[in-house]
């Protein structure tokens, strides 16, 4: 039984529920939106993808929420935090929270995104006590650095970064920063 973590408006973040996956094979496993994220995977990749996810929520009690819209109870993709683990990033940004997020194509361009990130910052600062949440993204990734904007968020270019994950298109990683004190509660 998925767990309700936060509700907004239009959308409860939860934990996953059975046939998430093959949701999400379906809506966010495309082209499009996994255009700046790596491209496609193989379900057995997405699957790990969860397991990881699941594990995290487990460990801090804080991961990468599914996003279900209330007025059909779709799932349409995620918004969360994580501990950023990524050894090029360095060591300020490894001992950091990032927030994320994805949303399904159909439902792009709704405001679905910023509502559940909104809702993420909020449960970072008040319930998980965090006093800062960086974001990051690729400069070419426009969408997300924009959304990082209008959430408020800060460049902080000392801290990018080479992923060599990622194919040089999507390199450098851009860094974005939100203290708790800049936080309109």
């Amino acid at each position: 039984m998925p767990e309700i973590i936060a509700e907004t408006a239009r959308l409860i973040l939860r934990t996953e529920a059975p046939g998430d996956v093959d949701r999400w094979m379906e809506v966010m496993n495309t082209p499009a939106v996994t255009h700046h994220l790596g491209g496609v995977q193989e379900r057995h990749q997405v699957e790990a993808k969860f397991a990881r996810n699941a594990a995290g929520i487990a460990k801090d009690g804080y991961g990468f929420w599914y996003l279900q819209t209330k007025v059909d109870g779709l799932m349409i993709g995620h918004c969360g935090m994580s501990p950023i683990d990524v050894v090029a990033a360095g060591p300020v940004l490894n001992t950091g929270i990032q927030i994320g997020w994805s949303i399904a194509e159909s439902h792009w361009r709704r405001g679905y995104a910023i509502e559940a990130a909104i809702a993420v910052i909020e449960l970072a600062f008040d319930r998980f006590g965090k006093e800062e949440v960086f974001a990051q993204t690729s400069d070419a990734n426009r969408a997300s650095w924009a959304m990082m904007e209008k959430l408020g968020m800060e460049r902080a270019a000392e801290f990018d970064y080479v992923d060599p994950n990622y194919p040089p298109e999507e390199n450098p990683t851009i860094i974005y920063r939100l203290k708790r004190n800049d936080w309109p509660a």
